[in-house]
């Protein structure tokens, strides 16, 4: 009961006052909260690159102490303004065995925003491709995952009350979707198959932005022998602000609300998920807008033949002032000496 209180009070203390920041990153690339995708897309040409570190440890026994540390690099591209393309690797993972974490699994997403999405309400659909770069399947402490390529899509909503003309200016979020973790069985009847979920909230306060989320995965097709709460499930919050160089920074917890069970038994599909999580997470955004907006192009085409003739007016400068120099030289040697 400590332990939960202790965690409770760290969610909420990560939830403190900070300056605001702008549109964020979720953890796995894409725009959203931490696992919550947000129906939106980035600006057309704008590039988000972001890294997020995740830390979990537990006493196991009276002089060991497991730790479960993971490092994840994600890039966001905004493609136009109805599709983002979404990149994310996982450099780093904690194995329980090797003294230094491996290589995690990557993957590949293309969000598209539906063209009738409304200024309040936005809808959007999410598919991604697992590419099996693990080098250790199913490692404990972390979501489920099988050592195969897989793939997944998600149903996105976005409700956008953010404007002023809201007492309480908030967006609501809501995902749901499916994975299959091995793209060489049969769809929607492997007992790896889950279904994920996910709903948040995010809210200014003055100048803070907080956000609220509830995520999990579930199987579908081993109810009989795992139970509902015995999946991974969790309380995420935290917050977003601006840091130094114009990066932006995510610090956000994660409170696990899944059953632990006993691993006695060999069923792979029963494992140890982490009991909490605290996230790291530092964005920089890049835009390349001007290399392919048309008014953009000519102007700087224009601001380019201003230049060249700046440069030449300079040059014919510099040689008429040589001529000059040459003809008062010339005159110099040619004048009569005077007698004295």
């Amino acid at each position: 009961m400590k332990n939960r209180l202790t965690i409770i009070l760290l969610l909420i203390v990560l939830m403190a006052g900070i300056p605001h920041a702008s549109a964020q990153v979720a953890m796995r690339g894409g725009r959203g909260l931490i696992r919550t995708l947000s129906a939106d897309v980035v600006a057309p040409a704008d590039i988000y690159v972001n890294a997020y570190f995740g830390m979990y440890f537990e006493r196991i026994a009276k002089e060991s102490l497991a730790k479960f540390y993971s490092f994840y690099i994600n890039s966001t591209f905004g493609l136009s303004k109805n599709f983002e393309l979404n990149m994310h690797i996982a450099p780093y993972v904690d194995d329980q065995v090797h003294i230094f974490g491996r290589l995690g699994n990557s993957e590949l997403g293309l969000k598209y925003k539906m063209p009738f999405s409304g200024s309040r309400l936005q809808t959007g659909i999410y598919g991604f491709f697992i590419f099996p770069t693990a080098q250790e399947e199913n490692v404990p402490y972390d979501v489920f995952f099988l050592d195969k390529a897989g793939w997944g899509a998600k149903a996105l909503f976005t409700l956008d009350f953010s404007d002023a003309s809201h007492r309480v200016p908030v967006k609501l979020y809501a995902n749901i979707g499916y994975v299959d973790h091995d793209i060489e069985d049969e769809f929607f009847v492997s007992e790896a198959d889950q279904m994920l979920f996910s709903a948040g909230i995010k809210f200014p306060v003055r100048s803070t932005q907080f956000f609220l989320e509830y995520s999990g995965e579930v199987f579908i097709n081993n109810s009989d022998s795992i139970a509902f709460d015995e999946n991974t499930s969790r309380i995420s919050a935290g917050t977003r602000f601006l840091g130094p160089w114009g990066m932006t920074m995510d610090i956000a917890g994660d409170y696990g609300l899944n059953k632990r069970v006993p691993l006695t038994e060999r069923n792979m599909y029963k494992k140890l998920y982490s009991k909490w999580r605290i996230w790291v997470g530092l964005t920089k955004r890049f835009s390349v807008y001007k290399y392919f907006d048309k008014r953009s192009k000519l102007a700087r085409k224009k601001q380019e033949e201003e230049l060249r003739k700046l440069k030449l007016i300079k040059e014919q400068r510099r040689k008429a002032e040589e001529e000059m120099k040459k003809m008062k030289d010339a005159l110099k040697e040619n004048e009569p000496e005077k007698d004295e």
